[in-house]
């Protein structure tokens, strides 16, 4: 192999090995959630996304104002989910009543990292932590 085809050769596998690991990092280092607060909110399910990458929950819940507002709550992938808790594509249902505690979004934006979800007979699951 000559010196250039050498150098190209590098410097093409130290940009994608660069692109690779700032991809993974920004993906899971979480940063578009507040982790200095704590956000709940409770209300009817409207949406529940089983797919991966991570799953996601939207609720009609009503400000303090009494105005309707979606929020959404993002959760980790549906093998966690299923695997921890035995959660499923069936797990909410439009129409559920329950409460989600999480991180709330950065930029302000009815949003949350989700934590623990309470279900409407008050079954509590801190999914941030696997069962013993």
């Amino acid at each position: 192999m000559t010196l250039k085809k050498l150098l190209i050769s590098s410097v093409a596998a130290a940009g994608l090995t660069w692109l690779a690991l700032t991809s993974a990092l920004a993906h899971h280092a979480n940063s578009a959630y507040d982790r200095e607060q704590s956000v709940t909110v409770t209300g009817t399910v409207t949406r529940w996304q089983f797919i991966n990458p991570h799953a996601g929950l939207w609720l009609e819940v009503d400000d303090e104002s009494g105005n309707s507002v979606e929020w959404s709550a993002e959760f980790q992938g549906t093998l966690d989910l299923y695997r921890h808790f035995s959660w499923n594509k069936d797990t909410f249902k439009p129409g559920d009543t329950i409460s989600v505690t999480g991180y709330p979004a950065r930029d302000g934006t009815p949003n949350l990292g989700a934590r623990i979800v309470v279900f409407a007979d008050g079954t509590e699951v801190d999914v941030r932590s696997a069962p013993d």
